[in-house]
């Protein structure tokens, strides 16, 4: 698709959801409540009859099935519709409000930072060293103000590979608000209840007591459930951990990509 088409396109979506057409895109009507959805229900329906598939010829026998044919659309997803007019991506049925669309290589930039820090510890045991204070830094306010620094560690390496947490992206420094913040952005799943994969934060809950009391991010997931993590703050450091499927631990993940 040409730029002019799909600036075209663009401006044809925003008037199906009664926002101003943009660019070159003017005059077109609004369209009759509940357009919107079907189209995208029927672009998905094309998806679905192409099997997922990235192939052009599997694609375009797909598209002379579907009736959004006309406007071009076989390259585009329902999530790259969304993206396109700047609305969130729908999430509606995955479990815990994983999105299919993260942690991919956000999460991959995440692992490769952690293990570069493995190692990495206290000076005298009491929540500090030079390092630690850089991790300290990716949380607004929190550089010299030395404390626990598992949540400073994960803030660290999520704006460390571009994807800062946290209220307006400034980091937390408590796990309690790190797993509010998941939730509130619809990125949080509860253990057992979605796969983690590498680079999603892992809240824990030391003997389920329902109160969120560490974090790290997951490296990676064995086949039989087992979960390998890197946490900053562990006895004072940041080293390996595993967890099995079957762990009390493990409270939910959050996933940042």
């Amino acid at each position: 698709m040409g730029y002019e088409s799909a600036l075209q396109r663009v401006g044809e979506l925003r008037a199906l959801t009664g926002d101003a057409p943009v660019g070159t895109a003017t005059g077109a009507a609004a369209a009759p409540e509940g357009a919107f959805e079907a189209q995208l229900a029927q672009q998905q329906a094309m998806l679905t009859m192409s099997g997922g598939s990235s192939d052009p010829a599997a694609m375009a026998a797909a598209a002379k099935e579907s009736p959004l044919s006309e406007f071009g659309l076989p390259v585009l997803s329902v999530a790259d519709q969304y993206r396109m007019m700047g609305l969130p991506v729908p999430t509606a049925g995955l479990p815990g409000g994983f999105s299919p669309f993260g942690g991919g290589a956000v999460g991959q930039r995440m692992v490769q930072l952690a293990q570069q820090e493995l190692g990495v510890s206290e000076t005298g045991g009491n929540n500090e060293s030079s390092r630690i204070k850089e991790y300290r830094s990716a949380t607004a306010g929190a550089e010299n103000t030395p404390g626990p620094w598992c949540a400073y560690f994960v803030s660290w390496l999520a704006k460390s590979a571009g994807a800062p947490i946290g209220a307006g992206g400034n980091g937390t420094g408590y796990v309690p608000t790190l797993e509010a913040w998941g939730k509130q952005e619809n990125r949080f799943v509860e253990h057992g209840q979605g796969a983690p994969a590498p680079g999603d934060i892992v809240i824990f809950d030391w003997g389920g007591a329902g109160t969120a009391d560490h974090t790290g991010i997951v490296e990676s997931v064995d086949a039989n459930g087992t979960v390998h993590t890197i946490e900053g703050n562990a006895s004072d450091t940041v080293l390996r951990r595993e967890y099995s499927a079957s762990t009390d631990d493990i409270k939910g993940y959050v996933r940042v990509g």
